[in-house]
């Protein structure tokens, strides 16, 4: 029976980042639908900076590179230990460990979650993501099925990894409903003012908000136009910042950006609530969660028509078509900030339904189920 199936998913990153809340959410998503579930946290000081996940189940290596060599034996002694029935690894990175898996566990299924493979797409020229292709990544090939995030996640995964011996499963992505969620009532101007006065932002008409990465892809360049096309507006982004990016903004003197990086979820669910609008620039995305999360939280994002984000988002708000126009979202913002509600709400409920946690829950049974 699928409810006695006992399944283990793999993890290199901690709780408060955004694969290793992922893994909770996986394992509390089984668990909702009565399997037996656990993580292994794949333990390095990088990412474990505050020691060994207490009360968890773990092994240590001193990098992820070292735990190249050292996890395999690691690996090994645990599932001699531990017999399972499903081994998931969160991202393709830690499939080096997939032959270990078929050797100590034959019969158990190995199941890869693919969020995108721009790490072996776009950076083909980078000698880094080569060796991390080829050392790390590679036996993603050798996973018995996968699991996608979106379709244009299952499309790209097809022309990388080929497609699995076993068809794999679409299942989007949970947005935490305890952290990200409208509260009950309507902000006013002057309560979000007094919101953002606590974290400097002061004397704006409004705040523009902004969370990923900062890499080519997420297309910051676009955010930063945008600041500049309306200085009148706080453009507030939540993500660390490459030093080149650093200087590049330093020479711009963009008064009204401000950066915050190593926040809470709850304080990222109340810059959320309290953004006057959500902007998602992102040229590329697997899936693109941070502008169902605005949502989620009742702000209205503001995205470009690419990639997942046009599979998530286009029946929901208007998308930008060029996603390099900074002219073209400012147009948007001007809307929102004219009154204009932008969102069709019937379409973001149904969404934020999809992505909750008992969809989430229902998708992982039944694609396990698949396998029996």
């Amino acid at each position: 029976m699928c409810a006695s199936r006992k399944i283990l998913i793999l993890c290199d990153k901690n709780s408060k980042t955004s694969f290793g809340r992922l893994s909770l959410n996986m394992r509390d998503a089984f668990l909702m639908a009565g399997i037996t579930a656990k993580v292994l946290w794949l333990v390095t000081p990088e990412y474990f900076k505050e020691g060994n996940p207490t009360g968890e189940d773990f092994i240590r290596a001193s990098s992820l590179k070292w735990g190249f060599f050292s996890y395999r034996k690691k690996f090994s002694d645990y599932l001699s230990r531990n017999p399972l029935d499903i081994i998931i690894w969160i991202r393709p990175e830690l499939s080096f460990l997939i032959p270990v898996a078929k050797k100590a566990q034959p019969r158990a299924r190995t199941i890869v979650m693919v969020h995108d493979t721009f790490a072996e797409t776009l950076y083909s020229h980078s000698l880094k993501f080569r060796l991390i292709n080829c050392f790390f990544t590679r036996h993603t090939k050798a996973a018995d099925t996968y699991l996608f995030n979106s379709r244009y996640t299952s499309q790209e995964s097809d022309l990388y990894f080929g497609k699995p011996r076993n068809p794999g499963a679409v299942i989007a992505h949970p947005v935490n409903s305890k952290s990200f969620f409208r509260k009950s009532g309507t902000l006013s101007l002057e309560e979000k003012k007094q919101f953002w006065e606590k974290f400097g932002v002061r004397g704006f008409r409004g705040v523009a908000l902004n969370v990923s990465l900062d890499e080519p892809r997420k297309n910051l360049d676009t955010f930063f136009k945008m600041a500049e096309l309306r200085p009148d507006v706080a453009f507030v982004r939540v993500g660390s910042l490459r030093p080149d990016t650093a200087k590049k903004l330093e020479e711009k003197k963009l008064s009204n950006v401000f950066h915050f990086k190593n926040i809470s979820e709850e304080t990222l669910a109340d810059f959320y609530r309290n953004a006057s609008v959500f902007v998602f620039p992102s040229l590329l995305e697997g899936f693109g969660l941070p502008p169902i999360e605005a949502l989620a939280c009742g702000t209205p994002p503001i995205a470009a028509r690419t990639s997942a984000i046009a599979e998530n988002l286009a029946e929901v708000v208007p998308l930008v078509f060029d996603p390099e126009n900074a002219e073209e979202y400012v147009r948007l913002l001007d809307r929102v900030f004219n009154g204009e509600d932008i969102v069709d709400w019937e379409a973001a409920l149904k969404l934020i339904e999809r992505c909750s946690m008992a969809s989430f829950s229902r998708g992982l049974s039944q694609f396990i189920y698949t396998l029996s």
